[in-house]
């Protein structure tokens, strides 16, 4: 009986570690230069900066986009993924959503803004 509980106690702590690195924040600290796009079409390459709370891309502080917090989450495929929403009082808001795979990052982001139409784009990079 009590090798059963030391095993379920070994079991336990192992799973619980592989848990905890599994759910880590692999975006904190890591700074990726992206390809932005509307369509097929090259917009503009920018930074996109990660801290351990905040994202913050390096053409949109121009257009007073704040940095935003952003939350992460492993998708089904085991993909790391983050989504966020940036704020600007004169030029909207723009909602992202990417996901990275070793040091590669990619998704898209919705710009709205009043009196104009949405635009969408995507974007791909990577680690800088």
């Amino acid at each position: 009986m009590k090798k059963y509980i030391f095993l379920t106690l070994i079991i336990t702590v192992a799973t619980l570690s592989v848990n905890a690195q599994n759910n880590q924040n692999s975006f904190a600290g890591k700074t990726f230069r992206i390809d932005n796009y509307i369509g097929d079409k090259f917009d503009n390459s920018e930074d996109l900066v990660f801290t351990d709370t905040d994202v913050e891309g390096s053409i949109c502080v121009q257009y007073g986009f704040k940095k935003a917090k952003y939350t992460t989450k492993i998708n089904k495929n085991g993909l790391h993924e983050f989504s966020c929403t940036m704020s600007s009082k004169e030029h909207g808001k723009m909602v992202w959503t990417g996901e990275k795979t070793g040091d590669k990052i990619s998704g898209e982001y919705l710009w709205t803004k009043e009196g104009q139409d949405p635009i969408q784009y995507t974007f791909k990079g990577k680690i800088k």
